[in-house]
């Protein structure tokens, strides 16, 4: 008889439950915030076993029946890989539909709409949650400049390609090097994991810089938004409208917000707000300024706002960023 395989991160066990509001609970705290609705009347205990960290979350998930599990859009702040350990289920992301099974995960962008529905019996996914933050920044590294839009990965990862198996066998190392403690002790080792992962991810998943780290360069910026950029770049302290952003671009607001839109997902002043807010990160981890004067330095002045929309950003308070 063939040994029966362990599953992925069985030293982290989180949950093992009939109950699926507490597994729910659970499952939300690792993750992000979702909706759970139980289609299945009839299953086995719902399994959870996880390691979280602020750029790293990987899990086995294993519900015992077949539910749909919806994330929150608005909390879905990091790039999320869904593989079967065994069995099948289906995962959307927009309108389209994939089946994660032996040979296909899905991939989901930060901020889209997703969900994971239709569980075969005995069902267990792993899921890897990769900060947003330390992706972007190892995709810059790689082009030698800054990005001039959002990352955005394609939904369908083939594992069964010659790429697809080298990214599955180092996720498998991963978490099999994650069920040391010693390893979760050293942030050393838990960072070099977790950038090699991000790097194996961005040359192996096409996305929307795959060709600019073919060729070495950036995707062509159109003149009108390379101008209404730089004026936010260079003005960004200063109480700017997006009227001012406009003029600066030499085009309307209306068609300044399509444009924006079109290349970074976000309205000019969402794109401005986020310029600010990674100002003040930057003089904030510094440590030598105070949270009020970092605010006011990247031109936000209500700081009630600059807290919340902070967290939002960064998943932890501008407090928290200066004592670290």
């Amino acid at each position: 008889m063939a040994p029966i395989e362990p599953l992925p991160l069985s030293r982290h066990l989180l949950s093992r439950t009939t109950d699926l509001e507490e597994f729910g609970e659970r499952l939300n705290a690792v993750y992000y915030p979702a909706r759970l609705r139980v289609r299945g009347r009839h299953g086995g205990p719902a399994v959870l076993h996880a390691v979280h960290g602020p750029d790293l979350t990987a899990g086995y998930v294993q519900p015992g029946r077949d539910v749909q599990v919806i994330p929150v859009r608005e909390s879905t702040t990091a790039f999320h890989i869904n593989f079967a350990h065994r069995g099948r289920l289906l995962a959307t992301t927009g309108d389209l539909v994939v089946p994660v099974e032996g040979t296909v995960a899905s991939v989901h962008n930060p901020g889209s709409e997703h969900a994971l529905h239709h569980w075969e019996p005995m069902t267990g996914v792993v899921g890897v949650k990769l900060s947003q933050r330390v992706v972007e920044e190892e995709l810059e590294k790689l082009l030698g400049v800054p990005l001039e839009a959002p990352l955005r990965f394609e939904p369908v990862l083939d594992l069964d390609s010659a790429a697809g198996r080298g990214w599955l066998a180092l996720v498998r190392l991963i978490l099999t090097e994650l069920d040391d403690p010693a390893v979760l002790r050293d942030e050393r080792i838990r960072d070099h994991y977790v950038r090699t992962l991000a790097v194996t991810t961005l040359t192996v998943q096409p996305q929307n810089y795959s060709e600019a780290l073919r060729t070495g360069g950036s995707p062509a910026m159109p003149r009108t938004l390379r101008r209404a950029v730089d004026h936010i770049e260079q003005y960004f302290a200063s109480p700017l409208t997006v009227g001012d952003i406009a003029a600066a671009g030499g085009t309307s607001v209306r068609r300044l917000q399509e444009v924006f839109r079109e290349r970074f997902e976000v309205t000019p002043m969402t794109y401005l707000r986020n310029v600010r807010l990674d100002h003040a990160r930057e003089l904030l981890r510094g440590g030598q300024t105070e949270v009020t004067e970092a605010a006011r330095a990247s031109g936000l002045t209500h700081l009630g706002r600059f807290a919340a929309a902070y967290q939002e950003r960064f998943g932890e308070l501008p407090s928290q960023t200066r004592r670290g």
